[in-house]
C-alpha cells in the first residue's frame, strides 16, 4: 500500500494524508468498484464517493 500512497501523492499531487484517506476508501469498498466500472460516467461516480471532498481535488 505504501507504493500506491507514494503514486498518488508524486502523480496527483495529494499530501500523504489525502492519499492514505483514498487507499482506506479503496479497501473499504473494493468490492463495489466492479460495478462503478461498468457506469457510463465512472470518474464522476468515484469522485463524488471519495472522503473528505477529496473528489474535488480531481
Amino acid at each position: 500500500m505504501d507504493e500506491l500512497i507514494e503514486q498518488l501523492v508524486a502523480k496527483v499531487g495529494i499530501n500523504q494524508d489525502q492519499a492514505k484517506q483514498v487507499v482506506t476508501f479503496l479497501q473499504e469498498n473494493v468490492h463495489k468498484i466492479p460495478a462503478w466500472l461498468g457506469q457510463s460516467d465512472l470518474v464522476e461516480s468515484l469522485k463524488d464517493k471519495l472522503p473528505g471532498g477529496l473528489g474535488k481535488l480531481f
